[in-house]
């Protein structure tokens, strides 16, 4: 009998986890200075905890979840509140991309954080409820007052 990988599949999970987080954080807040830091951050919390989320139906919801978290306590300690830039492959779809930009960024954080999420990043409702810590009403009712206020914005 072989004895198992150490890591027990970590180094596997970050190879593929790394990617989406910083994407995701990118996404979220355009600020690549910190979004590797806290992307890996984020990792090495979910290393130390490997042994129960590796476990877990969805671990890399969990490590965006922290991911965020963390994100959130950066911009409050520099009292930095970074615009919402789209992942390139995404949205070079949309034909008014900087007024999309410029729309966003003028959304609340939370309104950001799910029309980004779900919107920009394909993560169904359930997944943002996950990773948000909010029930999927919650997160209903923010997409719908997010496309009501982007409509708005960009004058329907």
């Amino acid at each position: 009998m072989s004895t198992p990988e150490p890591d027990q599949g970590f180094a596997e999970f970050f190879r593929t986890c790394l990617p989406v987080v910083t994407r995701t954080l990118t996404a979220l807040t355009g600020d690549t200075r910190a979004v590797e830091d806290i992307a890996q951050d984020a990792l090495v919390i979910a290393r130390h905890r490997w042994h129960d989320i590796r476990a877990y139906d969805k671990p890399e919801a969990w490590v965006l979840k922290v991911a965020i978290r963390l994100m959130r306590r950066w911009q409050q300690r520099n009292q930095y509140e970074t615009p919402l830039v789209a992942v390139v492959d995404v949205v070079e779809q949309v034909p008014e991309v900087e007024a999309v930009h410029s729309a966003l960024r003028e959304l609340s954080p939370r309104h950001r954080e799910v029309v980004a999420l779900h919107h920009l990043l394909g993560y169904p409702v359930s997944e943002i409820a996950s990773v948000l810590v909010v029930s999927e009403s919650t997160v209903r009712t923010h997409l719908t007052r997010g496309r009501a206020e982007l409509r708005r914005i960009l004058g329907g």
